[in-house]
């Protein structure tokens, strides 16, 4: 009795990771470049199976095997759809990469090409982080001069007095390893291992984002899925509870 109460337990905690999951995509279901995140479940034995002796239990609970946990959340880096925009500073990836970004927290990554013009020339995240360029600043322009121009390899180009002047070119890297990106808030990815320029099989495209890799009806089936789970393990933890709790009251009190 009291192993279905931890395994429901279990199942519920479970559950629960997933619906934060599911709806943090939802959340995301409109931000630029966002990339969906996927729980992966991990099933265990139970322990008279695995030890082939019914009769012998292990000494904690926790060793009691059966049930899931969730071995890892895994995030779905592929290409996203594009939408055109027509807006000079609005540029997506058409491969894979990341731009490389400065906040006052460090550096990051992200896929967030919905760019913005501030007072002083920076061009800047819509979260507010700056563009870095190859060189490790951030890219500046002119913004009393002519249109902006940015190309399918990052390079960053102003309209000056008649003529296409180079400002610099836009960071455009991958991490050699995507285990090593973490999700830290605002679109941003913290790389704790290496980098590397993309291949020639990354472009920009200006005038166009990249949309969200959420569908919403998709991920409106997950929530709905596993808020019955949930519901169904928390019913098993009371169903058991009350169970236990008429099996001591007919226990005779010496």
């Amino acid at each position: 009795m009291i192993n279905g109460l931890y395994l429901s337990a279990q199942g519920a905690h479970t559950q629960q990771i997933r619906l934060d999951v599911v709806s943090n995509n939802l959340a995301n279901a409109s931000s630029t470049g966002f990339k969906r995140d996927m729980t992966v479940f991990e099933s265990h034995l139970p322990f008279d199976f695995v030890e082939g002796n019914p009769s012998d239990t292990p000494e904690k609970l926790a060793n009691s095997w059966g049930g899931t946990t969730i071995a890892e959340i895994k995030t779905d880096y592929s290409q996203n759809p594009l939408q055109a925009t027509e807006g000079t500073l609005d540029v997506a990836f058409a491969g894979p990469g990341f731009f490389k970004v400065a906040t006052k927290a460090g550096k990051f990554l992200t896929r967030d090409g919905a760019l913005t013009l501030q007072q002083d020339g920076t061009l800047e995240t819509a979260g507010g982080a700056k563009v870095l360029s190859d060189e490790g600043g951030p890219i500046t322009v002119n913004p009393s001069e002519g249109e902006i121009f940015i190309g399918a390899e990052g390079i960053v180009s102003q309209e000056t007095e008649g003529d296409l002047e180079e400002v610099g070119r836009i960071a455009l890297v991958e991490p050699r390893s995507y285990d090593t990106l973490k999700k830290v808030g605002d679109n941003l990815y913290a790389n704790s291992g290496s980098e590397r320029p993309v291949g020639p099989e990354t472009s920009l495209k200006q005038g166009f984002l990249e949309a969200s890799g959420v569908k919403p009806v998709n991920e409106m089936v997950n929530l709905i899925e596993t808020s019955r789970a949930f519901e169904a393990n928390l019913n098993m933890i009371k169903f058991q509870d009350e169970a236990l709790g008429n099996l001591l009251s007919t226990v005779p009190r010496l």
